[in-house]
């Protein structure tokens, strides 16, 4: 059974995120749910961002984007959703992983951003920070993974802006 009830919201002009909570088969692992890393397309240019840890690669990852250590183990990965100004995005925590992860307000490069200590997600077990930053008027990305805090703003901080 899923229970939808509000633990944490971070309201700042321009950027709203809401922490809900979750549990049951609404907070499931679901094996297979990554997608694959795969090499970057060379069919046109990609919103890399320009303060990338020099030791990472990025990579395609779904719909979204990564970058890979020597190993080519994910560090860091990043996907732009739309996002209207009046909307709030909506993140889930399941209160089996841990005590509620705290959201903090930010601004990156003078964009609106909440940094959560750590992400619930069906596609992984770690529940790893992530970084919100509005991206444009009608979008926002969603920035998270293994690297230091400091290192996933700078990243988040560096993405492009759209108009």
């Amino acid at each position: 059974m899923s229970d939808n009830s509000t633990l944490a919201v971070l309201d700042m002009p321009g950027l709203r995120v809401a922490l809900v909570a979750i549990s049951g088969p609404a907070a499931a692992f679901i094996p297979g749910a990554m997608p694959l890393i795969e090499p970057l397309p060379t069919d046109g240019p990609h919103p890399l961002p320009a303060d990338l840890p020099a030791d990472l690669e990025p990579r395609r990852l779904g719909e979204g984007y990564c970058a890979v250590d020597e190993s080519g183990q994910l560090a860091v990965s990043w996907i732009a959703l739309p996002l209207l100004p009046h909307e709030t995005l909506t993140m889930a925590w399941d209160a089996s992983d841990g005590p509620v992860p705290t959201l903090q307000a930010l601004s990156l490069g003078g964009r609106p951003a909440a940094f959560m200590s750590a992400a619930w997600s069906a596609a992984s077990r770690e529940r790893l920070p992530l970084l919100v930053v509005r991206a444009g008027p009608d979008s926002c990305w969603l920035v998270g993974g293994r690297i230091s805090p400091v290192e996933l703003a700078r990243v988040a901080a560096s993405l492009p802006v759209f108009s």
